[in-house]
């Protein structure tokens, strides 16, 4: 079987749990790494069983599954991220990168402090991860997959979140040329907004009047897409920013904050 580390995972609502269990679906074995702590500093909240109720729900699927939890903060984390995934699944094949920090502040009020943390976990753990994966990449030329999670439009408000995952573009489109003569694809998607739970009633409504189709996007579709890039058919795709947002990257709105859009 195919395997998979998958970052981000530790919500059952969340769009890293709708890739774990999309690609399980289609036979992947799954490592997942997921920062609780984080979670519970969140208006989301953290359950402490959820993890361990995916990493079931994976396996009930028939494959190899095993969960790790990790401060992807640390610059020794993706090191150990892959140490663990090789050990609970065997070689990867596939990379997914959905773990992010987010806070809220402007430039005004952004600091360093805020600023180190985004790019620390956003910009610099993805391409470590990236790195570790890469240089123990052994499958079949051609097979090998990344595909990392990136934003849309700029974000008023959340500067440092913007700017980090920016940096997720530039460093998904510079690793592309690199990691190909090594049989990687490496791409990244932009979900647009995305109903995992975190929209109030009011943010809700406003993305259904700010995007073309009129509803925000869904964890399942995010993750369809990202097993279709992990697939044999997504095996001429590289070194591209796909915006799967349901049109709301060219909506020029006043606001895309956590609050309006």
């Amino acid at each position: 079987m195919p395997a998979a580390l998958v970052t981000g995972v530790s919500r059952r609502a969340g769009i890293a749990a709708g890739v774990a269990r999309t690609l399980a679906r289609e036979g992947w074995d799954i490592a997942a790494t997921g920062w609780r702590r984080y979670d519970e500093t969140e208006p989301w909240g953290s359950e402490p069983e959820e993890a361990g109720e995916i990493v079931e729900e994976l396996r009930a699927l028939g494959v190899r599954a095993e969960f790790q939890e990790d401060d992807l903060a640390d610059a020794d984390a993706p090191a150990r991220a892959l140490d663990a995934a090789e050990a609970a699944v065997g070689p990867l094949t596939a990379l997914v990168c959905v773990h992010a920090h987010s806070e809220t502040g402007g430039l005004l009020e952004t600091d360093a402090g805020q600023l180190d943390r985004h790019f620390a976990v956003n910009a610099r753990a993805t391409a470590l991860l990236m790195a570790q994966f890469a240089r123990r990449f052994r499958g079949e030329h051609g097979s090998g997959r990344i595909v990392n999670f990136s934003s849309g439009l700029p974000l008023s408000g959340e500067l440092a979140y913007a700017a980090s995952k920016g940096a997720v573009e530039w460093i998904t489109v510079s690793a592309a040329v690199e990691l190909g003569p090594r049989g990687i694809t490496v791409n990244a998607i932009d979900p647009g907004p995305t109903d995992t739970g975190w929209m109030s009633t009011e943010l809700f409504e406003a993305v259904e009047q700010a995007t073309p189709l009129g509803r925000p996007g869904r964890t399942e579709e995010a993750a369809e897409l990202v097993a279709f890039l992990c697939s044999e058919r997504g095996g001429w795709i590289t070194g591209q920013i796909l915006r799967s947002d349901g049109g709301f990257s060219w909506v020029r709105a006043p606001r895309r904050g956590r609050e309006l859009i």
